[in-house]
């Protein structure tokens, strides 16, 4: 498969999200009682009439979990906070993930606040599949490091940009460290071995090195990830109509990311950048991943230029959905009595909250330089 690469500029992002829940319908919490480990996955924490969305991850790594969908259900929020382990070290015969600068990166194009979290304390995992295996489960964070950073930002005055470099350059370090010391703890007082410490703090070593290196090792390895991604087709994607794309897009404080598109299909004399979500039992995909690949648009929409080989070229942004049993499709936006027509085709296999998906996504369409594609995926 062909594979496009293009380069960006950004000069500003905006955003409506319209499926996600008003501000004021998140669950919200005192600050003095704020637990990240208890509380729901999004909501607001409030102290002394002042207000912060927040989120929280299970691991840094973006693919798990949905953590795009849980930042886009605050993301009409005024201020935005999300709650990112540093380190995830499931056990020696798990996965152990760490935080990229290219996650630092994003979310300060976003500007939404970086907590620094890591886990203090876990069990072994019991259950029947995993007993005979080195592998944690119930991890907790350190809750009062968390409530210390919130409180900070709720008092802060400027921008996620300037919290999260500081952040980054001041703190980071420390937190690192009691994350690779608290796995040593857990592993002492669960049984379970964990990762070597070793790899860690020889990255670590970089950072501590060179700030500068730290974010040319994780831009490149984000680089390198990206490419692999452009690599692999995925059967169940349905990723028919183009090309994998890469994206080196900037901003104008000079930041560069790497990312990738699932597809980019030329129509019309223009370049579609498409992100695709589909399912193989349901008309449509659920909640969580249509809120991932709205998030995702959020930048890609939000492009001023995008060049490839050096040109300038025209685009516009679109997420695919597929599912089961559709008849006919759709492209929103489009006026409310063409999307009537389409989900009366479609009574018998659309439910009632889906209907509501639909007709909220063509009210998302209608409010973002994004278009949304609800079409039948064929089958396998």
């Amino acid at each position: 498969m062909e594979t496009l690469f293009f380069s960006g500029f950004i000069k500003s992002v905006s955003y409506n999200a319209q499926l996600a829940p008003p501000p004021n319908e998140l669950p919200v919490y005192a600050l003095s009682s704020f637990d990240i480990n208890t509380a729901r996955t999004a909501g607001m924490v409030a102290q002394g009439g002042r207000r912060v969305a927040y989120s929280k991850w299970v691991s840094p790594k973006r693919t798990r979990s949905y953590p795009f969908a849980r930042i886009y259900n605050t993301y009409n929020a005024e201020k935005i906070i999300t709650v990112i382990p540093v380190i995830k070290d499931e056990g020696a015969d798990g996965d152990l993930d760490r935080i990229q600068f290219s996650t630092l990166s994003w979310m300060n194009l976003l500007n939404i606040y970086i907590v620094l979290a890591y886990y203090e304390v876990a069990e072994k995992n019991l259950s029947e599949k995993q007993i005979h295996r080195e592998k944690l489960t119930h991890q907790q964070f350190d809750a009062n490091l968390v409530n210390e950073q919130i409180q900070a930002i709720i008092n802060y005055k400027q921008s996620a940009l300037h919290w999260n470099r500081d952040l980054f350059e001041t703190r980071f370090t420390d937190i690192f460290e009691a994350s690779v010391q608290a796995y040593q703890t857990i592993s002492q007082h669960t049984g379970v071995a964990v990762h070597p410490p070793e790899r860690l703090y020889r990255y670590l070593a970089k950072i501590q090195a060179d700030y500068q290196q730290f974010q040319n090792i994780s831009l490149r390895q984000s680089q390198q990830a990206s490419h692999r991604e452009t690599q692999t087709n995925h059967a169940l994607e349905f990723l028919s109509d183009g090309a994998k794309a890469q994206f080196a897009l900037e901003n104008y404080l000079g930041g560069l990311y790497y990312l990738t598109a699932d597809e980019v299909v030329f129509e019309a004399e223009k370049y579609i950048i498409q992100e695709s979500k589909n399912s193989t039992k349901q008309p449509l995909p659920g909640a969580d991943d249509i809120k991932d690949g709205l998030f995702k648009l959020i930048l890609f929409s939000n492009i001023d230029t995008l060049r490839l080989n050096g040109v300038a070229v025209p685009f516009s942004t679109k997420l695919k959905l597929t599912g089961v049993n559709i008849t006919g499709s759709i492209v929103l936006p489009v006026p409310e009595a063409d999307l009537t027509r389409f989900l009366s085709v479609n009574q018998a296999v659309f439910s009632a909250p889906q209907q509501k998906i639909v007709r909220t996504l063509n009210l998302e369409a209608h409010t973002n330089p994004v278009q949304i594609e609800i079409t039948g995926n064929m089958g396998i």
